[in-house]
């Protein structure tokens, strides 16, 4: 992976201060509210990068910005959640390996 800066100061405060407030929030709400943060965390970094990022990684930043913002409308309907976050899994897994391989042949 390059060591291209795709983040301002700003945005990464921003990213720290939703992961910071999200966490503290996270103790007196549900349980099934945990991911969700996550996923908003997930989305806003994509948002901020996706401009940024390398052409390799673009595909794997549209999907995360086309597929979360929806996913919170169904976040109680496990039969379509899960399946769509463990494909969202598949999509970052797979970027990560290609990283790695790139950089392996470099």
């Amino acid at each position: 992976m390059s060591a291209k800066l795709v983040l301002t100061e700003e945005e990464a405060l921003e990213l720290l201060a939703l992961l910071v407030t999200s966490a503290r929030i996270q103790i007196d709400e549900p349980a099934r509210y945990g991911p969700l943060r996550l996923l908003t965390a997930a989305d806003r970094l994509s948002t901020f990068i996706k401009e940024r990022a390398s052409a390799e990684a673009q595909p794997m930043i549209a999907e995360l910005t086309t597929t979360i913002p929806d996913m919170a409308m169904y976040m109680s309907d496990e039969e379509r959640y899960v399946p769509t976050l463990d494909r969202l899994c598949r999509v970052v897994a797979q970027r990560l390996v290609e990283a790695s391989q790139n950089e392996a042949a470099s």
